[in-house]
């Protein structure tokens, strides 16, 4: 599996509500959670990890169900179940509140927690983040249907995660044999391609149009970060968040897609650290 460009990245593994969790922590200071998007994992922040432990305690934690954390049958792969794990983690570390960036699946987490746990959240970097039923992603709907579903849940690989890359990325080269390594390795397991699929099936909370309602009694401020390309949030989605979130700014990023942390490092690691500066 891949590694992290830096000496000065621990890794280490805890038990967070009753499922093993791998870390990836650098640096000292104040805590800044970075949380990984649906199919990745904590190698999804190798770029940040490394900036940011100049003036942070940065923690990269990988969710249940994906990289290197166990894959439980019996986990809540819910929005709701991710936060409350998420919660459990920053008890076990000893946190009672955080800076937080969420790509993806992890901005949905991240913008969760502000909604139900909001001491908990300083401000948050939202990138990349579907917020709204229409930007969730629509290619893996599939994964929820009856029969069909399964079907194709026994079908992710390899195949499907260069395909997802190609249309993630802007910058190709950032596609790697390592990132396909690091990303398609939960993959050969059956527990790592059924908790991508129960996430799909649970993407959409059956209060969802309630709790887009409630963005605007988010309080926190927020920095809206999307890529110029990105397939499935895209610049008017992130900035409809930016909208309806009271205390956001917003920022699309040029010649970049759905991964910005990824695709674009230089750029976003500098919008992210004057934002949480």
């Amino acid at each position: 599996m891949g590694t992290i460009p830096t000496s000065g990245v621990q890794s280490r593994e805890l038990t967070v509500a009753g499922v093993r969790t791998y870390l990836r922590r650098a640096g000292a200071g104040r805590p800044l959670l970075l949380l990984h998007g649906l199919g990745a994992s904590s190698y999804s922040w190798r770029f940040a990890l490394p900036e940011f432990a100049r003036d942070f305690e940065v923690f990269a934690p990988d969710f249940p169900g994906f990289g290197r954390s166990d894959k439980p049958r019996d986990f809540d792969y819910s929005i709701a179940g991710l936060h409350a794990w998420l919660i459990a983690l920053m008890d076990a570390l000893g946190l009672q509140s955080a800076r937080v960036a969420g790509n993806s699946m992890g901005g949905v987490v991240a913008l969760w927690a502000a909604m139900e746990t909001p001491a908990r959240v300083e401000r948050m970097a939202l990138l990349g983040t579907p917020a709204y039923p229409e930007n969730r992603p629509r290619a893996l709907w599939p994964l929820g249907w009856p029969i069909i579903g399964r079907v194709l849940e026994a079908m992710l690989g390899e195949t499907s995660l260069r395909w997802m890359a190609k249309t993630t990325f802007v910058d190709q080269s950032k596609v790697t044999e390592e990132l396909i390594a690091e990303y398609g390795e939960p993959l050969k397991s059956a527990a790592g391609r059924r908790a991508v699929a129960e996430f799909i099936r649970h993407a959409v909370p059956a209060d969802c149009r309630e709790r887009v309602a409630r963005y605007r009694e988010v309080s926190q401020p927020a920095l809206v970060l999307v890529g110029e390309s990105d397939q499935m949030v895209g610049p008017a989605g992130a900035e409809r968040l930016a909208r309806d979130l009271p205390n956001a700014r917003f920022v699309c990023v040029e010649r970049c897609g759905h991964a910005p942390q990824e695709d674009a490092p230089e750029r976003v690691n500098a919008l992210l650290a004057e934002f949480f500066r």
